[in-house]
């Protein structure tokens, strides 16, 4: 029980800093600590869920980063971390999951707004906007998508 309530803690902690700048769960940086609450959830079955974080957290982890290189670094490092947390809950739980997708269930992160544009609205009312670069690469993938045809009669 005393586990149960520590890793409790610890992901309250982890959610009320999802959106903090300066504060980290023990130095692990924003892209690591969305990853392991990713892997965590995935390690519990979180569905659909999941599927809405990590459409809000590649939005963040896009808008955050200054170039395509530390989008990159910064998406690796949100991998790397959503599969290390996976791989250890699987392996020896220190919660259950039922805690896991409460805890998940309520972050502050589901209180995000994601526009059509590619920006972030986070809870606490910041803007997230696109960078220009990933504006213009996600307007030429809209371009080079075929248009379904239709066949005339």
């Amino acid at each position: 029980m005393q586990k149960i309530i520590c890793f409790t803690l610890g992901v309250l902690f982890l959610s009320s800093s999802v959106f903090a700048d300066s504060r980290t769960l023990k130095g692990i940086n924003e892209n690591e600590q969305l990853g392991m609450m990713a892997g965590l959830a995935l390690a519990c079955n979180a569905g659909g869920k999941l599927d809405d974080y990590e459409l809000i957290a590649s939005r963040i982890i896009a808008n955050t980063s200054q170039t395509n290189l530390e989008q990159k670094k910064a998406e690796r490092q949100y991998a790397e971390a959503k599969f290390k947390a996976y791989k250890e809950h699987k392996a020896s739980p220190k919660a259950g999951c039922g805690e896991i997708l409460e805890s998940f269930s309520n972050l502050p992160i589901f209180r995000s707004v994601v526009y059509a544009d590619g920006s972030v609205k986070t809870p606490d009312g910041k803007m997230l906007k696109t960078r220009p670069e990933e504006k213009q690469a996600r307007q030429q993938v809209k371009s080079k998508t075929p248009k379904k045809q239709t066949k005339k009669k």
